[in-house]
């Protein structure tokens, strides 16, 4: 999985390492034991290093939480963050759609996937920086900043730099709140078009049995029962504290059942890549979903 970084800023790393709030999650019946949690900004305490596994049945209103080392503690969301920026997009039409080519300039030292001219939904699946990067640029500051708070997406600060506040930068977020905003997501329930909703979630959905980021197709505990469908985005990268983080987040639906999930590993360099997308798999089959 492509590490993604960012070149450092070191202004505004001070004051989000302290005193920053997590946005509550409500209305959840929490099943498990937690467990204390050393938040990232908690003075005289080392950044929280663990795993956290969420998983939500639509309907049911509960949510099964094991591991939950980290499931508080705010990390870069790294390229999990291409959902909203997806729908930013659209909704603003800095892309027409999800066909819409942006042509690779030939520049940086990306995936070979990445090499190449793209669209927005080939970007998603792919998981290509350099293509949201353009993105960003066309949408711009201003706006971004403000479909941050409109989404109430983690701490919803970009000021860090327009290509690369989710890069390990200023933006960071729970994997609680990601929980959150995916279910605002897929309830239809965020402040932009329905259509742009409607087509981002077409484009998350994985190819049966694997799941696709910029090095490729990736084992997912197939193969799946029948009729079940996978939407799902990874996410990869190194936060301001030096952490490796890694994500997979999504939707299983099967059976007429729906069910949202957010994996999260934060640990240091010797990471595997795979540890978010493994340990969803191990979480999905032991929880009956996959």
């Amino acid at each position: 999985m492509h590490q993604e970084r960012m070149s450092g800023h070191a202004a505004w790393a001070l004051r989000w390492r302290r005193g920053l709030s997590l946005a509550a999650l409500t209305g959840l019946l929490w099943v498990g034991s937690a467990a204390a949690i050393e938040l990232p900004w908690k003075a005289d305490k080392k950044p929280a290093v663990g795993s956290c596994f969420l998983l939500f049945e639509v309907g049911k209103g509960e949510v099964r939480r094991a591991p939950d080392e980290v499931c508080d503690s705010r990390v870069t969301p790294a390229s999990t963050f291409k959902i909203p920026h997806s729908l930013i997009a659209l909704d603003t039409g800095a892309v027409s759609g999800p066909d819409e080519v942006i042509p690779y300039d030939g520049s940086g030292n990306w995936p070979e996937s990445s090499k190449r001219d793209h669209t927005l939904a080939s970007a998603l699946q792919n998981s290509v920086v350099w293509y949201y990067q353009k993105v960003a640029e066309r949408v711009g500051e201003k706006k971004e900043a403000a479909y941050l708070r409109k989404f109430a997406y983690g701490n919803a600060d970009s000021e860090s730099g327009l290509t690369t506040f989710w890069l390990g930068g200023s933006l960071q977020i729970t994997p609680e709140e990601q929980l959150d905003f995916l279910r605002r997501f897929y309830d239809g329930k965020l402040p932009v078009k329905f259509e742009s909703m409607t087509t981002v979630m077409s484009m998350l959905l994985q190819p049966p049995g694997v799941v696709v980021n910029s090095l490729g197709e990736h084992p997912f505990d197939a193969p799946w029962p029948a009729g079940t469908s996978v939407a799902a985005k990874t996410g990869s990268g190194t936060d301001a504290d030096g952490r490796t983080v890694r994500w997979l987040v999504g939707r299983v639906r099967r059976e007429g059942s729906s069910y949202l999930f957010v994996s999260c590993v934060i640990g240091d360099e010797d990471t595997p890549a795979e540890a978010a997308i493994d340990l969803a798999a191990k979480s999905l089959r032991e929880n009956g979903v996959l």
